[in-house]
């Protein structure tokens, strides 16, 4: 697989798709199935990243990642304590703390993903 981090989008009228750049990889009547092919596939959906907004206003280094309209997770660099340099990672009840921005994006797009395909559901 060329990338780690494939788009998941809406197919109208044909299900999700899992694209990677302009190659369709499959089609799946639901989210989830999509998501499935994901995490079988060893990769995760890339996210839509940007500031997080808080009573409208950005703080430095704090991120908000949706899917869609879906809130689907948050990093953000802690400055004091003992945590100082490091970044937080929040997706839903997942969390973590990590050295560099890049691994709070993987992730919070892993948690994402395996959350979507119900990857962590005891079966």
């Amino acid at each position: 697989m060329a990338s780690d981090r494939l788009i998941v989008r809406l197919a109208y009228q044909r299900g999700w798709q899992v694209v990677d750049g302009s190659t369709i990889l499959t089609t799946s009547e639901t989210k989830e199935a999509a998501f499935q092919h994901l995490v079988a596939s060893g990769a995760r959906v890339r996210l839509d990243w940007g500031p997080t907004l808080i009573a409208g206003q950005s703080k430095p280094c704090d991120f908000s990642a949706t899917f869609q309209s879906d809130n689907a997770g948050r990093i953000m660099k802690q400055f004091h304590g003992p945590s100082a340099g490091r970044w937080s990672w929040f997706s839903r009840s997942s969390s973590g703390s990590v050295e560099r921005k890049e691994e709070g994006v993987f992730e919070v797009e892993r948690a994402y993903t395996r959350r979507v395909a119900g990857a962590d559901l005891l079966r």
